[in-house]
């Protein structure tokens, strides 16, 4: 085998191991808008149409951190590792184009994005970007 056939042969189980995590995550938000009281309201408002914005931020913050798979006392350092190690294995060009694996994993690239920009929302664009060098 190919070293080239190999690596896909890792990254292809990788982005399902992934894609199996995240989409428990998915179905759990659906039992949870399932089981919800049917209000009296005829119509989807905004927030209803859209679980994530209805959910509270303790639990945007836990689903971040499920998604990024970091604790809740990780440092800004394991959270920006997590998003690159999850980035870097996803990229869309490691896949052909068209497949379930390629879509599987620009879903996965979607959700990891979202996750990191909601765990470092509080933090100013160059503290995040130059957070990393050692300056005095």
């Amino acid at each position: 085998m190919s070293e080239a056939k190999r690596a896909y042969n890792v990254l292809r189980a990788f982005v399902n191991n992934e894609w199996e995590r995240v989409k428990g995550l998915d179905l759990q938000n659906a039992w949870r808008e399932l089981d919800a009281p049917i209000g009296e309201q005829p119509h989807q408002t905004e927030e209803q149409a859209n679980p994530i914005s209805s959910m509270e931020p303790t639990e945007l913050e836990a689903n971040a951190r499920t998604i990024l798979n970091v604790t809740a006392k990780a440092s800004f350092d394991e959270i920006r590792k997590a998003f690159e190690k999850i980035n870097h294995r996803v990229q869309p060009q490691n896949f052909e184009s068209g497949t379930d694996e390629a879509r599987h994993a620009q879903e996965l690239l979607r959700k990891a994005t979202w996750a990191y920009q909601y765990l470092t929302k509080d933090m100013s664009a160059a503290e995040r970007r130059f957070r990393s060098l050692e300056l005095d």
